[in-house]
Order: structure tokens, then sequence, then C-alpha cells
């Protein structure tokens, strides 16, 4: 049977004909790249209480923590200066999460604010602005073709863990993000930078695998698949 995988969602504010509504919702790039890869996945709504983190890890065989909005800032004890929208009960609740995957040794996959949220749950810090015109993270097109297209390199660390999946020493990726690693965890390894130093992959040291990547894998084909085969390798 395939491993059943929890997938965290968005909350979003929609104007519907019956006024406005919260919504939980989630890219079917996750849900297609988890079937695609061989895996079931199961989404995880924000709505839920920390104290349910526990319980709804345990019936998962892994965990995906997806993009979507910013941390928090209180998350790491700082004010709010570029963050745009964070809601403070969903950060506790996927943090609760992160504590949960790593109580219960269940792997772990984080994607773009994944990442993010994984270096927060972990003691890390984040930088709430990394885009700059002409730079290495150029600011952020809405235009859909240009979001899934590959922008910039991440050069991979010798020796590590995604720069093997990969089977390369750097991979071309997409940039959907505005925030980025800024303090690295006690407890994180970096895999992979991007030319102006931000951390874009990062791994847990020790027995506990979970690996977070600042790009959206899900959103590519090719090389970027290997990330789900070799995270459903682990369930």
């Amino acid at each position: 049977m395939n491993p059943i995988v929890g997938v965290t969602t968005w909350r979003r504010e929609l104007n519907t004909f019956y006024g406005p509504e919260d919504l939980t919702t989630l890219s079917t790039f996750y849900t297609d790249a988890a079937i695609d890869a061989g895996m079931v996945p199961m989404l995880f709504t924000p709505a839920l209480d920390p104290s349910e983190a526990a319980r709804v890890v345990s019936l998962v065989d892994g965990v995906i923590l997806s993009g979507g909005d910013d941390v928090d800032p209180a998350s790491y004890g700082a004010e709010p200066t570029h963050s745009k929208h964070f809601y403070k009960d969903v950060d506790d609740f996927e943090l609760a999460v992160v504590e949960a995957a790593r109580n219960q040794n269940k792997p772990l996959l984080a994607i773009c604010r994944g990442l993010q949220l994984l270096n927060v749950a972990l003691g890390g810090t984040l930088s709430q602005e990394v885009t700059e015109a002409g730079g290495t993270h150029e600011l952020i097109s809405t235009d859909h073709i240009e979001m899934n297209a590959r922008r910039h390199v991440v050069h991979f660390e010798e020796d590590s863990i995604v720069g093997s999946i990969y089977g390369s020493s750097e991979a071309k990726v997409n940039t959907l993000h505005h925030q980025g690693v800024d303090r690295l965890a006690d407890g994180l390894i970096v895999e992979g930078r991007t030319d102006d130093g931000l951390v874009e992959a990062a791994r847990c040291e020790g027995s506990w695998w979970a690996v977070g990547v600042q790009w959206h894998p899900e959103r590519m084909d090719g090389d970027h698949r290997k990330l789900f085969e070799a995270f459903r390798d682990q369930l």
C-alpha cells in the first residue's frame, strides 16, 4: 500500500456569493506531486488546535510542510517590518506539527514557507524581505509562467543530501518567496545556497529525516520530482 502523507494547507479569505468566507486551500501541484511519487496525501486543516498536532501526525507516515503565507514575526521574536500576511494560530498549529513529526521520527519535507517554519520551529530567525530589483532574488512576478520558471541557481554543499538527490552540485530553481532564512537554527545543516548567500536548502542533523527547500519543486518537472521520490523512500 502507498504511504500516507499529511500536507499542511493554507487559509484564504474569499468574497463569495454568500459573503466573505475563510477557505482551507492547497494547490493541486502538491497533491499531484505526492500522488505521482506514489504517496496518498491527507490534508491537515490549519483550523486545528496545536494540541491536536501529535494525534494527526500519528495517523500519517510523513509530513509535507507546504508553502503559503509569511510566518508571524512574533514566532521568532521580531516585529513585523516587511511581513505581509500571517496568522498566528496557523503558525502555532504548524509549529506543533513540526515538533510532533520530530518526536515521532516521521520524515518531513518542507517547501518554501515550510523551510522557514522548520527553521523557526528549531529556534532560527527569518529575513522579512530578500527581494531586490536586478538581484539573485528578483522582485516576484505574478505571471504564472514566470512564477514556475527556473530563475536562479542553488549551489549544493559537498556531500549534501539534496545534492545527492539531484545527482548534481547545483540546480536551477524557481522563486516565489520574498522572505528567507536569516539565522539558521541550531540543529539545521546548510544543504544549498544561492549566489547572494541565502540558505535555500537545509536538513536536520541526526537521525530525523527532515529536509527543507526554499523553492517549489512541486511546480516543476524533471529533476525536481526526485525530491518527492526521495521523501517517499523514507516512509
